[in-house]
């Protein structure tokens, strides 16, 4: 039935576009497809090889995810009393700028290099990501903020001109997808494997139980037959 699914979902976006995309990256995991035409994706690439201090750009966007935007990221940090300047100086968030600095990095230098090629090499990063926020307990990542995000970054990216808005749009909702699929995936598979430990725990106490009142049943009756 779940692949039926994502045949009927790869049919319907196949449908949808436009004659000259092709399908540029696809996951074997979730039947997920990026569709665009090499020029458009040549053209999103020299843009962001064009935004001349990543760790700014990228620096502004999670400012504006902590501060304006989803305020429980910076409660999950415990960073939600910093200021604006004292958040810029802040290791953890520097940190977490950094990261996701080096992934979109990564990620548009393998697009750009060829999608097809490199699709099981970025679907294995994106889905390691996903893994990774299914660790973080305190904080649910649901489909709003996976949403939310996607928006942030198109606003941002898109902020000069929007002629690349629909490649953007595409790359990333594969992104956030295939990222979100990983992260439900892993959620899901924790709740199952927990539940038959419990499962196995209750049926030890009962039949310890089980045993203890047979026992002490028996205990009883010598105890009256020797009176």
């Amino acid at each position: 039935m779940m692949h039926s699914t994502r045949i009927q979902n790869l049919v319907r976006l196949l449908h949808k576009a436009p004659s000259t995309d092709s399908i540029y990256m696809q996951s074997r995991h979730s039947g997920r497809v990026f569709l665009a035409n090499p020029d458009e994706v040549t053209r999103i690439c020299d843009e962001f090889d064009k935004i001349p201090d990543k760790y700014a750009f990228f620096e502004r966007i999670f400012l504006h995810l902590f501060k304006v935007e989803d305020i429980e990221l910076a409660v999950h940090f415990q960073l939600e009393n910093l200021k604006e300047e004292e958040l810029k100086k802040d290791q953890k968030f520097r940190t977490h700028v950094g990261k996701f600095q080096r992934f979109m990095t990564s990620l548009m230098d393998m697009l750009g290099k060829g999608g097809l090629e490199n699709s099981d090499q970025i679907v294995q990063i994106l889905r390691a990501i996903g893994r990774q926020h299914a660790n973080v307990r305190s904080m649910s990542f649901t489909a709003e903020k996976w949403l939310l995000f996607k928006n942030v970054l198109i606003s941002q990216l898109c902020k000069v001109t929007d002629k690349s808005y629909s490649t953007w749009s595409r790359l990333l909702g594969f992104v956030i997808f295939e990222i979100k699929d990983s992260y439900l995936e892993h959620v899901r598979h924790a709740r199952s494997s927990s539940c038959p430990a419990i499962k196995e725990f209750r049926v030890f106490r009962r039949s310890q139980y089980r045993k203890s009142s047979v026992c002490s049943a028996k205990m009883d009756k010598n105890l009256k037959e020797m009176k």
